[in-house]
């Protein structure tokens, strides 16, 4: 969760932190009363209105977290603090599209200092090495003229890969988490960008390799990525990446930890309409919650 700034309003900011501690402590209805009296006095804050919504559904007040939800939302279009999500996770908004580019740019601003740190050691991540692996397996060591590093974050992909790519250019939301990617030197460019309006804006048959670790988490409908991915990639180029999993009918569903879980039906869909060959499509974990692995699939796609 995103931490709520300032109102700007101090008292309101006051009673926010003596909220918070409670929230800490194990008591959400106070919290939760304290937030109501926050709101008071900045009812135009969009980031406390989200918090009142998390403190009412810990609580079960399902009613009263949609309205507060949705007074977040109508207050920030852009969703900064990531409202649209949880109404898509109560089943009160569409899914695809609920994480918005404002929201997913803000999380990882706040969260860069820390990513590494967070995501290696308290994670087990290991979605680039993954991909590494896989790609081992299909006997595809490289050299790549020009690789593309799909929601590069701080650069853990591109550290693994910059040894078999001539040029690796990476791509994300987050202008902090691109500046941790910068400092490690292993990119010929890096961009700032949502990355459907990326992969659009790259010449056909420009790259020989994709690469997308743990990204697709935020987004739901993959159908433009693989068609995209298709068109720039040359003939024999390769696509690879990891989703989250689910066993359901539904190509993609938004989870209970807002992050996306793709079915395997629905990645062999999209590849299909894309025109790409499946090389490698198996199950594995690219990292854990509360030290159990999370559900996924590594793929590779071949044009």
């Amino acid at each position: 969760m995103l931490k709520a700034r300032s109102s700007g309003n101090a008292i309101a900011d006051r009673r926010f932190a003596y909220a918070m501690d409670y929230k800490t402590g194990g008591d959400p209805a106070s919290a939760a009363e304290l937030v109501a009296q926050a709101l008071d006095e900045a009812p135009g804050w969009a980031a406390g209105w989200l918090t009142l919504g998390d403190l009412n559904e810990t609580l079960g007040r399902l009613k009263e977290a949609i309205e507060a939800f949705r007074r977040s939302l109508s207050l920030d279009p852009t969703d900064e603090a990531g409202a649209g999500a949880r109404l898509a996770r109560l089943g009160e908004m569409p899914a695809n599209g609920a994480m918005t580019p404002a929201h997913i740019a803000a999380l990882f601003d706040e969260y860069a200092p820390r990513f590494e740190r967070s995501l290696v050691d308290n994670l087990s991540y290991r979605g680039p090495a993954l991909l590494r692996m896989a790609l081992d397996g299909l006997s595809r060591q490289g050299p790549f003229e020009r690789a593309l590093d799909l929601g590069c974050g701080t650069g853990l992909a591109g550290e693994i890969f910059h040894p078999y790519c001539q040029n690796i250019v990476g791509v994300d939301l987050s202008a902090a988490m691109l500046a941790k990617a910068r400092a490690k030197q292993i990119y010929r460019e890096l961009e700032r960008a949502d990355i459907a309006d990326f992969l659009l804006r790259q010449d056909a048959g420009s790259a020989d390799l994709i690469l997308a670790a743990d990204v697709f988490i935020y987004l739901g409908d993959l159908d433009t990525i693989f068609r995209q991915a298709a068109r720039v990639l040359v003939p024999g180029g390769l696509f690879a990446f990891t989703v989250q999993s689910q066993d359901g009918p539904a190509a993609f569903i938004l989870n209970h930890d807002l992050r996306y879980a793709h079915s395997r039906e629905g990645i062999e869909s999209w590849v299909a309409a894309a025109g790409l060959q499946p090389r490698h499509l198996d199950d594995a974990w690219a990292r854990t919650d509360r030290g159990v692995p999370v559900p996924g699939l590594v793929v590779v796609l071949e044009r």
